[in-house]
């Protein structure tokens, strides 16, 4: 995972709200031999300075994805959501796996709320978000510094250094 700006500043406000909210989160890392593994997330958290990002899985759908994370720091984190196809992804090299937080397990039941009802709003059943969401096993989480960050909404844009 190369490329993209080194990125010194906190995210905005508005970006640290959008990937908080109604997204699909989807974490990938990748092992030496650059083989790489992807797994939904269940919910993220951003630092109050928005200088941080805590990105949480079902530890037992990341075995793969936690032993890479360990192994290298590196780390790309795309949210999108379903009912727009907004969407950014951040990228790191400094992740690394973390105590998972009683305010953790609130961001993955309020995500799960939250996206639900976007899923809903195009005609997805609850049932079949929560089934795809995940999070009612023991939760892993993993912090990371955003490093880069992409606009990656389809369009002319795709691909762009997220602007503030």
């Amino acid at each position: 995972m190369t490329g993209g700006t080194d990125r010194a500043d906190p995210l905005d406000a508005r970006h640290a709200e959008f990937i908080q909210g109604p997204v699909s989160v989807i974490i990938a890392s990748r092992n030496a031999e650059l083989v790489a593994d992807a797994v939904r997330g269940c919910g993220c958290r951003v630092s109050r300075d928005r200088r941080q990002v805590t990105v949480l899985v079902e530890a037992g759908r990341a075995v793969t994805l936690l032993e890479d994370v360990a192994t290298n720091g590196m780390i790309a984190a795309v949210f999108s959501q379903p009912s727009t196809h907004q969407t950014i992804q951040l990228k790191g090299s400094d992740a690394r796996v973390v105590r998972v937080t009683a305010a953790d397990r609130v961001a993955v039941r309020q995500h799960l709320r939250a996206w639900s009802g976007d899923l809903e709003r195009i005609g997805f059943d609850v049932r079949f978000a929560a089934a795809l969401h995940g999070g009612t096993g023991e939760l892993a989480a993993i912090r990371f510094t955003p490093a880069a960050a992409f606009q990656q909404t389809p369009g002319p844009a795709a691909g762009q250094p997220l602007k503030p």
